[in-house]
């Protein structure tokens, strides 16, 4: 009797186990966007390497957007990475929203649908996994226009940088 007693609650918090870990990226990315779309308009805007981003982004990502930010403006980098836009409005917050979550690779995909004009929304899918035992955002595509910005191909970043040093 105490080993099915124990079998059930060992399947009882295998169960819930996977959901809690997905409410709780779900949130984070919730947490991230709430604050980064109220933070994004201001002037300056959030220092990437600053305590709340740390919180939510991952550590190589923040690196290599501070990487970005040090170039000349080039083309492909015209949009801000995490809302794939060049502004936005606050009156846009209100409409955001989280979508369907999913398992990937050991981490995890967050549909995410920030306001946009018109009352639309804007698909994007944060992809995140455990760093320090956070849930952290570490990729945002564009799923809407089926663009990703390439802030990890180290080639492009490299040409920009010999590119702009020779001019």
């Amino acid at each position: 009797m105490r080993i099915l007693a124990m079998l059930f609650i060992t399947l009882l918090t295998a169960c819930t186990s996977p959901r809690t870990d997905d409410q709780k990226a779900i949130q984070q990315v919730t947490d991230f966007y709430h604050y980064y779309l109220n933070t994004f308009m201001s002037s300056p805007p959030p220092a990437l390497q600053s305590a709340e981003m740390r919180r939510y982004v991952a550590t190589d990502t923040l690196k290599q957007l501070e990487i970005i930010s040090k170039l000349p403006e080039p083309d492909i980098f015209n949009v801000d990475y995490f809302t794939y836009s060049q502004d936005y409005d606050p009156a846009w917050i209100a409409a955001f929203k989280t979508g369907d979550i999913r398992d990937l690779m050991g981490g995890k995909v967050v549909d995410v649908w920030p306001g946009i004009q018109d009352g639309k929304h804007e698909h994007l899918a944060a992809y995140v996994r455990l760093e320090e035992n956070k849930w952290k955002i570490y990729r945002v595509r564009d799923i809407s226009n089926k663009f990703e910005s390439p802030i990890f191909d180290n080639f492009t970043i490299e040409n920009i940088r010999t590119n702009s040093m020779s001019e």
